[in-house]
């Protein structure tokens, strides 16, 4: 069985919309225009039957289910990453941390 992780636990571990975002970029997914501004949608590899993998964001933290769509994000990482879902949340952070270094 896919280990995942639980909406409850990812406020323990708190993600910003961004930090994916910056994650996804620097790991090779590609936006999709949708047109509900309210959600970011990235493109990723395919999958087994060679449709591409989708994967959606809020854009913002603030929404009601931005909780849900980034637990939602971090568990699909995960299955494509074959790594936890705590791995992919310490990636995620880290690429972020990464990329603001040098500002």
């Amino acid at each position: 069985m896919t280990e995942k992780i639980l909406q409850e636990q990812l406020q323990t571990h708190p993600l910003k919309v961004a930090d994916v975002v910056s994650y996804l970029q620097q790991n090779g997914w590609q936006t999709v225009t949708h047109p509900n501004p309210r959600l970011l949608v990235f493109q990723g590899a395919v999958d087994d039957a060679g449709n591409p993998i989708q994967l959606i964001l809020p854009s913002q933290n603030t929404f009601e289910d931005s909780d849900r769509l980034l637990t939602k994000a971090v568990n699909l990482l995960a299955v494509i990453a074959d790594k936890s879902p705590k791995e992919i949340v310490d990636l995620v952070t880290q690429t972020h941390a990464g990329s603001t270094a040098g500002s």
